[in-house]
């Protein structure tokens, strides 16, 4: 708000009175002959005026309206360097006021002369061997009864190395203040109510304002309720235990309504003498630096779980859930598979899936590897991404079935899983709408990618190592002594629990005229497609044996020999399509359950002989006397 000219004066007086109390009269005086009797020669050899003017600091220059000299103090001469007799009379536009300065002084002098008058002024001045100097001058009007101007009382001081200090001060605070903004951390000063008292670029930015609007204000001023009243408190603390808070990492949220986290370090301002007077903090935002540091750790945390998922699992499916499983905890998603690479098939398989409803796992994978995203990242070994699961083709399958299931699915991501350039698999996963997949979760992901298809690769290896002990190497099915330990399991199974199982006890016809008349490698032929019959033929929980150069045995568990012998019957029509007309061999079968006692084995081998001596191409269950054949 402007202020009255009758305020000016009034702070004028004031300033005086503080600064310099020894010319409380003085003032008294001027006032008096200004008010009372207006004769300004008569106030000049006043015996108080003379008195106080010759002793005080200020140097005294009383002028006319037309700049005329009329006198001049001691303090005058000494800090302009003129006598007062070369000065009374003069205008001091000649010789006080150097031309740099002249138009603001005449402005200056147009103020006084309608009767705006200024507190002070801080002007240039020339001294008497022309140097420059500044000084501070304080101006009073006397006028006559008429109101017009008779003189004006200049008093003045020399601030020029007041000024000196104050534009060194200023460049300083420049200096600074350049400094402070352009550094990226948000610096800055608050004095001991907590108030900013100097802040950058960097925090005012942050803060959604500019440095100079912080000044003055509290962080309640631009900050949440909550996070201004915990930088309050630590402010505080600072201030009266003269302790510093060294890197507290907190979370943030700024103007824009980011959430950030920062590294905080506040220390005690003090003054020249020691004392504290404020804080001085410095905030560095290290959201980039916590989310590498999340992401190293989280890295760790998916390598130890990998690590030990594959010591832990004897099989791919095993190692496949348990690394589903570990990887929902660390990254938030819905839907996930993995997927084994055949080579010999070129496919892929599904191993496990997590998170999908119930009456939709494995229909979510396409038939044919090129119309699913997995099956393309198999293809060119390589992530793909996908946000738009409904507008594209390798994901349409997938999004058409979970939406049918009322899930909008928002995106899905697969990655081949791979050692050395070689494909063992692809781990796809996908998030419901309302999520999405981060950069930091795809690139997690990519990165432990290598680490399964180790894990894929080393249980790979060991099946290979488990299945050569286990596994008859020319036809590919279990071998004699396999059988006998899964046997011993099952007798102890239906022991334990009543689990009916059957046996199926084969022996191809005519094999050794076979051999004989086409030879070993037609014979082997005649071997392995008779495990393939056997396997066609079998659910996944049925096994089958070749113990003996043409002799099989089938595992049948929860099975009656009933329905034993109409799986018989099947293997037995099949050997007719597929090797009778090749070499006229044929298969006679044995059929026995537990049921039939203890040594169900020899059961089903004595049923098996007993349909060759009654003319081979039979099948003879045990127990009954009529014989099958086709």
């Amino acid at each position: 708000m402007a202020k009255s000219r009758k305020e000016k004066s009034a702070i004028n007086f004031v300033y005086l009175q503080q600064n310099f109390p020894n010319l409380t009269l003085l003032l008294r005086n001027i006032i008096y002959f200004k008010n009372i009797k207006g004769y300004t020669m008569e106030l000049i050899k006043n015996p108080a005026y003379k008195a106080i003017a010759e002793a005080s600091p200020l140097a005294f220059v009383v002028w006319t309206p037309d700049f005329k000299i009329i006198d001049w103090n001691k303090s005058a001469e000494r800090i302009f360097g003129w006598r007062r007799e070369e000065v009374i009379g003069k205008n001091f536009f000649d010789f006080l006021i150097p031309e740099s300065a002249e138009s603001k002084v005449r402005q200056i002098v147009e103020k006084l002369k309608a009767g705006e008058l200024p507190s002070y002024s801080i002007n240039e001045n020339l001294t008497k061997d022309g140097s420059i100097i500044k000084c501070e001058w304080h101006n009073t009007v006397l006028k006559d009864k008429q109101g017009k101007i008779t003189t004006v009382i200049s008093m003045a001081q020399d601030v020029t190395e007041r000024e000196r200090m104050k534009e060194r001060l200023q460049k300083e605070h420049n200096l600074l203040q350049t400094l402070m903004d352009n550094i990226p951390d948000s610096i800055y000063f608050k004095d001991d109510k907590n108030r900013f008292v100097m802040v950058n670029r960097a925090k005012a930015e942050h803060s959604g304002t500019t440095p100079d609007n912080m000044v003055g204000k509290t962080d309640f001023d631009f900050s949440p309720k909550e996070q201004a009243k915990k930088s309050f408190a630590d402010d505080t603390y600072v201030i009266k235990s003269g302790r510093s808070i060294v890197d507290k990492v907190e979370k943030i949220i700024h103007s824009n309504g980011k959430e950030h986290w920062v590294s905080v370090t506040k220390v005690p301002w003090r003054n020249n003498k020691g004392k504290i007077i404020g804080t001085m903090g410095i905030s560095r935002d290290i959201t980039r630096r916590k989310g590498e540091q999340e992401e190293i750790e989280n890295l760790g945390r998916l390598y130890r779980l990998i690590g030990r998922s594959i010591n832990r699992s004897k099989t791919i499916k095993e190692l496949s859930q348990r690394i589903l499983k570990g990887l929902r905890k660390i990254i938030d998603f819905d839907f996930g598979d993995i997927l084994i690479y055949d080579p010999e098939k070129n496919t892929l398989f599904c191993s496990t899936q997590i998170g999908y409803p119930k009456d939709l796992k494995e229909k979510t994978i396409p038939k044919k590897s090129e119309e699913g995203i997995a099956g393309i990242a198999a293809i060119y070994k390589e992530p793909i991404y996908i946000d738009n699961p409904k507008n594209s083709k390798l994901t349409s399958v997938i999004h058409s079935l979970l939406e049918k299931c009322g899930i909008k699915l928002q995106e899905v991501y697969a990655v081949p899983l791979m050692t050395r350039g070689t494909l063992h698999g692809v781990l796809q996963i996908g998030v419901k709408e309302g999520k999405n997949l981060s950069r930091k979760d795809r690139r997690l992901i990519k990165s432990i990618s290598e680490e399964i298809a180790a894990g894929i690769a080393k249980i790979k290896a060991e099946e290979a190592l488990r299945e050569l002990a286990i596994k008859d190497p020319l036809t590919g099915l279990f071998n004699y002594r396999h059988f006998w330990e899964v046997l011993e399991k099952q007798e102890d199974r239906f022991k334990r629990y009543n689990e009916v199982y059957s046996l199926l006890y084969i022996d191809i016809d005519n094999f050794k005229e076979c051999n004989d008349t086409y030879g070993h490698q037609e014979g082997d032929k005649v071997l392995k497609t008779l495990s393939g019959i056997l396997k066609n033929n079998l659910r996944r929980i049925d096994s089958a044996y070749r113990i003996g150069g043409e002799e099989f045995v089938v595992l049948l568990p929860h099975t009656s020999k009933q329905k034993a012998k109409k799986v018989a019957e099947r293997i037995q029509k099949e050997v007719h399509q597929k090797l009778y007309l090749r070499c006229k061999v044929t298969v006679s079968i044995g059929v026995a359950d537990s049921k039939d006692g203890e040594n169900v084995v020899k059961i089903a081998d004595s049923a098996m002989y007993e349909a060759k001596r009654k003319g081979k191409d039979r099948i003879w269950v045990a127990g009954e006397n009529t014989p099958f054949s086709d």
